[in-house]
């Protein structure tokens, strides 16, 4: 089926690659450097994914072209939504990639190209995608999603082996998927519009791998970094993204051999702790951070008990003074590093608090941490009593299962006041119990009255109004570190400007 399918998809392409090339009747000739003509219009087909296709494009010397493209949204094509490709400037051949598909849909689409004062808009075209991917483990169930509808995108993964990463619109279909042999353990959408995943071979571990790989909107990869080679000796784990310079940061483990003898245990023992990596995109070294450099394993009392994952790093977060905020879910405490020094400025939650913070700001396994654009610290309360500081767990396994009984996940959107060391709680959202996550997981508004919820343990995507209220679900069939809302895939305002002159 797989070979017979994409035997049809390149035929099909190529037909219609061949009528474009046939009826593009703009092929200039002459030199003139003021000339903005629009030449051969060629589509091709991108191997194992039919929701992106490349349409080449050939103009006049220093032309800037995108694709306008189409969809109707009624039978009788009266109603339409508009999209434009990315822009390739200042070029007489242009690789111009739709990104923003969706499957089994008509589309039409003109080239237009623009030179000083000068536009061409060619002929209308169309095309078709194709009706189902087999291969591509991602199904929406439309009735779950009746009253939910946002601007906008999701951003989330498949921990599977191969492993994929996918965006959803506003209405819960596919339209951009990546895949890759192994498997995506977590993966982030940047601020440069790439996307960056850690990779593993193996599906037993939730959030470690070897190798961390970076992708642009388009699919090709930008940048590939492996633990064990060219002098990085570290697992990455949870998190990673690039810092304001463009860096990648990411969350490391550190593991050191210690004498625990005064703690009741040996003088050889491994602790593993946690880390920040800082790499440029050449693989270097830009800075590095370990939880030793400001704490001493012995000060914790139960190290012997906790020594295998002494504090479980989880979220990283740097902020506009390219400093970071760290999550440690086994203390449910945050702490700030200072980015160039490495000391700690300040820790916040858990048993050794610097802030004064009321009981329904106290959060227990947290995850997802970050400042939003109000400088707010969000984040998702997992709720996790196991984890809750002070709290006196039970014996026995029945009684530990009880504790999680009436156990919620939140959205916490909490102002920090670091002059009168106080936190004080804004905005509050509790989740459906049914969906409660007691580890990994996200949240985040989409917009005022609307929030997505990744609850990775159920493997749903939940969506409420800010009060909590279940508005609807996406089922996964593989389960995802986080779920991200996006705003934008790439600007478009070019589109915009152009029209407009």
């Amino acid at each position: 089926m797989v070979f017979i399918y994409r035997t049809f998809m390149r035929i099909l392409i190529f037909l219609v690659s061949l009528l474009l090339a046939m009826q593009s009747c703009n092929f200039f000739s002459g030199k003139s450097e003021d000339k903005c003509e629009i030449g051969l219009i060629e589509m091709k087909s991108i191997s194992d994914n039919a929701l992106k296709i490349n349409i080449n494009v050939t103009t006049s010397e220093g032309t800037d072209a995108y694709i306008r493209y189409w969809k109707f949204l009624d039978k009788e094509e009266k109603d339409s939504i508009i999209f434009y490709s990315p822009i390739s400037k200042n070029s007489n051949q242009h690789k111009l990639t739709l990104v923003d598909l969706n499957l089994d849909t008509k589309y039409f689409f003109n080239v237009i190209a623009q030179k000083k004062q000068q536009r061409k808009i060619s002929k209308k075209y169309h095309f078709k995608t194709s009706v189902k991917i087999p291969w591509v483990p991602y199904f929406r169930n439309i009735d779950s999603l009746a009253n939910v509808s946002f601007e906008g995108y999701l951003h989330f993964h498949s921990r599977q082996v191969p492993g994929y990463l996918f965006m959803i619109n506003g209405t819960g279909e596919l339209v951009s998927y990546q895949k890759n042999d192994q498997n995506f353990k977590v993966s982030k959408w940047t601020k440069n519009e790439t996307m960056l995943g850690i990779l593993s071979n193996d599906t037993l571990q939730f959030t470690s791998g070897n190798k961390i790989i970076e992708y642009d909107k388009f699919g090709n990869v930008l940048f590939e970094v492996e633990s064990g080679k060219n002098g990085i000796d570290k697992i990455f784990h949870h998190e990673v993204d690039l810092d304001k310079n463009g860096n990648i940061f990411t969350l490391v483990y550190d593991e050191r051999i210690m004498d625990l003898s005064s703690a009741g245990g040996i003088k050889k023992d491994t602790v593993k702790g946690d880390g920040i990596l800082v790499l440029n995109h050449k693989g270097e070294k830009v800075w590095e951070w370990s939880v030793f450099d400001v704490m001493n394993p012995l000060e914790d009392k139960k190290i012997l008990k906790t020594k295998k994952d002494w504090l479980h790093a989880n979220s990283l977060f740097q902020d506009n003074r390219g400093n970071y905020i760290i999550s440690f879910r086994n203390t449910g405490q945050l702490w700030k590093i200072n980015g160039q020094t490495g000391k700690l400025i300040w820790k916040l939650g858990g048993l050794d608090s610097d802030f004064e913070m009321p009981d329904e700001a106290v959060f227990s396994g947290q995850h997802n941490v970050r400042l939003n654009e109000n400088n707010e610290l969000v984040l998702l309360d997992n709720g996790n009593l196991r984890f809750k500081p002070g709290h006196k767990q039970n014996s026995g396994k029945s009684k530990i299962l009880d504790v999680n009984r009436k156990a919620i996940s939140r959205l916490l959107t909490l102002s920090i006041d670091t002059i009168n060391m106080k936190v004080i709680p804004l905005k509050i959202v509790n989740f459906p119990k049914k969906y409660f996550t007691h580890s990994q997981g996200s949240a985040e508004y989409i917009n005022d009255n609307l929030v997505v919820f990744c609850s990775t343990n159920t493997n749903r995507l939940v969506f409420t109004n800010n009060k909590g209220d279940l508005l609807g679900i996406i089922p996964l069939e593989y389960s995802t570190y986080r779920a991200q809302y996006i705003k934008t895939l790439y600007d478009t305002s070019y589109a915009k400007e152009l029209l407009s002159n």
